[in-house]
């Protein structure tokens, strides 16, 4: 299992905030280690799909919240 410490320096590294000297040390450890390697792939995954998401919401979350309004203005 990965130390907390290395999975916490994997994500600085995914969003390039690791340090020259303790991004080096990473990249020579992860051409090393297949584990630590696929633990860093799969968070450049999760980063491209988190990169990818949408973040508005759909028309239909908009009417819903527009027609809930409409609703309680009616009963006042």
């Amino acid at each position: 299992m990965i130390k907390t410490s290395t999975q916490n320096e994997l994500i600085q590294y995914v969003y390039d905030e690791l340090a020259d000297d303790a991004r080096q040390q990473l990249e020579t450890a992860l051409m090393h280690d297949n584990e630590l390697a696929e633990s860093c792939s799969d968070l450049l995954l999760v980063q491209q799909l988190l990169d990818g998401a949408t973040k508005t919401p759909s028309d239909r979350a908009i009417n819903n919240i527009l027609n809930y309004s409409k609703n309680l203005s009616l009963q006042s």
